[in-house]
């Protein structure tokens, strides 16, 4: 009885069943994804050469068309505010007086579908071409100035059709020789640009094809390595899952560090381009510089990068585990 009496406050041993919770789940797959993560990551890197030559070809081909892209991105800023006003250009004959010109030029203010003109005599347009085309030895040498009076006039209606009529309508006055609408210049320029946009998403698909096809083929290579352990895996009861959570972090290693590379490819080119650039702007009388893929457009290539080695890494593993299981 003593014995009993000395035992019944204490509280009873035995087994005991312990469960997990949500948050001891959690806990374990992200400290899984840790391990599994450093682990490839070390292996990765025990092949540095090969590694390393994977991803600037990797790099070229997200790089390319990123370039080709921040190119056209600058084409286009260059050459936006050249549609903000319909000129039309009148080259005058060559034969026309000073008293002549001038009179012609008072005219064409009172005219009611023109709003501006802007009158640019033979004197003042040999001076600007010989500070502008770098020939003025060879203009100063000339007996004559061959270069005729211009006036540029603002159409009132600014529509293709108004335009494309009083261009002809200027044409047919006696002391024109040839009126030129400087929009359908720029109009070729947008159709140039915008084949040219078409050309490059053309070429940014088959280069992402081809990243696809480079993380893949090195993935399945590096499965078909492991395919006895895989094997012993599967036996002990692990997961499709399982069995994918490595190679899926070896193709995002793959795609996000050749998006880096890319990125910093583009943005030394354009520094190597930025001087030669700037000279050439301030020839014409601009401040136009350019400009890179900014934080949008590295995080982009970024997240382009990553998808790429992602679903590389996917449809690699996918094929292994579907030849390793029959359906």
């Amino acid at each position: 009885m003593s014995d009993l009496r000395a035992t019944r406050g204490q509280p009873k041993r035995g087994a005991q069943q312990h469960v997990l919770t949500k948050q001891d789940q959690r806990r374990h797959w992200f400290a899984h994804h840790g391990e599994v993560a450093k682990d490839c990551l070390r292996q990765w890197l025990s092949a540095p050469v090969s590694t390393l030559m994977t991803i600037l070809v990797l790099a070229v081909a997200l790089a390319l068309p990123s370039f080709l892209f921040t190119s056209l991105a600058n084409i286009t800023r260059l050459t936006s505010g050249w549609d903000d006003e319909n000129k039309i250009s009148l080259y005058l004959h060559t034969n026309l007086s000073e008293s002549q010109i001038e009179g012609f030029s008072q005219r064409l203010l009172l005219r009611p579908d023109l709003i501006a003109i802007d009158l640019i005599d033979a004197e003042q347009g040999l001076l600007e071409f010989k500070q502008y085309s770098g020939f003025s030895d060879l203009l100063g040498s000339l007996q004559q100035n061959p270069l005729p009076a211009v006036i540029a006039v603002l159409a009132r209606d600014t529509s293709e059709q108004s335009l494309e009529v009083l261009q002809q309508q200027l044409s047919a006055l006696p002391q024109v020789e040839q009126a030129v609408l400087d929009l359908q210049w720029i109009k070729r320029l947008n159709a140039m640009l915008l084949v040219l946009e078409r050309a490059i998403i053309a070429l940014s698909l088959l280069l992402a094809f081809a990243v696809l096809l480079i993380i893949g083929n090195t993935i399945r290579l590096n499965v078909e390595s492991r395919r006895d352990e895989i094997l012993v895996a599967k036996l002990m009861g692990a997961t499709n899952a399982w069995v994918r959570r490595p190679f899926l972090y070896t193709g995002i290693f793959y795609g996000v560090t050749a998006a880096i590379s890319a990125w910093l490819i583009i943005e030394m080119s354009l520094v190597v381009m930025q001087t030669p650039v700037l000279h050439l702007t301030l020839l014409y009388q601009s401040n136009f510089k350019l400009i890179g893929l900014g934080a949008f457009g590295g995080l982009l290539l970024l997240v382009v990068g990553l998808s790429l080695g992602l679903l590389a890494a996917l449809i690699s593993v996918n094929k292994f585990l579907n030849q390793l299981e029959p359906k």
